[in-house]
């Protein structure tokens, strides 16, 4: 049977054209259902104000998100790492390539059954749930559809979490070795999710302890911040910018995407601008950052093992 993997994940404007577009369906997205008719205007409009000061942003990392060329990077790998049978495309929340065009493509190579395999490790209704939701929409209700939820604890991905992690630690010099802060950093949530029962802090502090674990950290080396936040509700903290500002003074800090696989705004921008900023103006000894796993073996190894297995736990038909 012909498989087609579909890599989800955020997506990103390909071009500082693209800029506004993007934001329209990210806000599209995470608005509201019950605002009804007024949804999309309201998005628009968001998207209009935010897309200059975005666009300042993207014009600082290269004038563009580098997540989809990434994407098609890890979907190449993949494809390679599962062999024959298997294909690999985009599925992008916002922007493009979307959910619609990453179908049209897998079922004009002859797909039969598709697989979803969110690259969010950590389950959020935000991210994972409309991620899957979308894809549920747009794929054929006649062929199969094997769902991946989340792979927060994967002893694969942690092993290539942790890799980068040593090899950012590695960098520090040895002198400041005994000053060592790992901050795990991780997209912010709104609280008001979490009350209603989302499980994402819980996973990604899951996910840091079990890296931290596996590079031999004491409990006084690491800890789990939150980033990105928008907007003037409460969301999850400590605020990665706020904690290294008041936190980070003599310490040799290290900055680790624990909720990021590829390199992209979130790292290239809040992680390699923001918060350095901030360390250093927290007195910080040393900053550097692990990088994303990106196309590493060990870590393509591990998303092939999450679809084998998915695959293997689907219950077969009568």
């Amino acid at each position: 049977m012909q498989t087609a993997v579909f890599l989800m994940n955020l997506g990103g404007p390909r071009s500082l054209d693209e800029v506004e577009a993007y934001l329209f369906d990210l806000f599209s997205d995470v608005l509201p259902a019950g605002l009804g008719p007024l949804r999309g205007p309201l998005a628009r409009i968001i998207a209009r104000r935010r897309a200059p000061s975005s666009s300042e942003k993207y014009q600082l990392i290269g004038g563009r998100s580098p997540l989809v060329e990434r994407t098609e990077e890890q979907a190449r790998a993949l494809a390679t790492a599962l062999g024959a049978g298997f294909s690999a495309h985009l599925a992008m929340r916002c922007g493009h390539p979307d959910s619609s065009e990453g179908v049209r493509e897998a079922l004009a190579a002859g797909a039969e059954r598709a697989v979803a395999l969110p690259l969010y490790p950590q389950w959020a209704n935000a991210t994972t749930r409309s991620s899957l939701q979308e894809l549920r929409r747009v794929w054929p209700k006649e062929k199969p559809l094997v769902e991946v939820c989340t792979w927060h604890d994967h002893q694969g991905w942690l092993d290539a979490m942790a890799a980068t992690v040593r090899e950012a630690i590695a960098q520090v010099p040895a002198a400041l070795r005994e000053r060592l802060l790992v901050v795990f950093s991780a997209h912010g949530l709104p609280v008001s999710e979490v009350r209603k029962g989302d499980p994402y802090p819980t996973y990604v502090e899951i996910s840091a302890r079990g890296t931290a674990q596996r590079c031999g950290l004491s409990t006084s080396q690491w800890l789990v911040t939150f980033q990105s936040r928008v907007g003037p509700m409460k969301w999850l903290g400590p605020d990665t910018v706020q904690y290294l500002e008041s936190n980070a003074e003599g310490r040799a800090v290290v900055t680790v995407p624990i909720a990021f696989v590829s390199e992209h705004l979130e790292t290239l921008y809040d992680l390699d601008i923001l918060a350095k900023e901030a360390a250093e103006k927290g007195g910080a000894a040393y900053y550097g950052r692990a990088r994303a796993v990106g196309t590493r073996p060990d870590f393509i190894a591990a998303l092939a093992n999450i679809v084998r297995a998915a695959i293997t736990a689907q219950p077969r038909a009568a």
